[in-house]
């Protein structure tokens, strides 16, 4: 006697919409790590005509979550004239995907300990 076992059972709706309305978004994991790793930047910053997901003024650190829709090349360039404004302004940029935060925050936070280490090496009193 062959018998069929279905090994995977599929999540009724209810627990499909609970889990998505519940599930921290990438923005939010980012935003409490910073603080837990002590790190101050401000969320949803506007400079000039654009905003940023997240800016430090002291260190002129900006963070950029990008979702899926940067993907396009319509989005990119758009994202263009913002860069070289902003790049203007000597303030830097990190970018980082959605997919990148949830699924490896500390990478994140080692790169930004990482800008942070050459921007000190770099800083010179006049």
């Amino acid at each position: 006697m062959i018998m069929n076992i279905n090994l995977h059972q599929p999540e009724t709706e209810t627990i499909i919409k609970h889990s998505l309305n519940n599930s921290l978004s990438s923005t939010e994991k980012l935003h409490k790590e910073l603080i837990k790793k002590g790190f101050s930047f401000l969320r949803n910053y506007k400079i000039d005509n654009y905003s940023f997901d997240f800016y430090c003024p002291e260190l002129k650190i900006a963070l950029e979550i990008d979702g899926y829709a940067h993907e396009y090349s319509d989005i990119h360039n758009q994202d263009a004239p913002k860069k070289l404004h902003i790049h203007s302004l000597a303030i830097i940029v990190l970018r980082f995907t959605d997919y990148q935060i949830l699924v490896d925050i500390e990478e994140i936070i080692r790169a930004l300990k990482f800008q942070v280490q050459l921007l000190s090496r770099n800083a010179y009193v006049v």
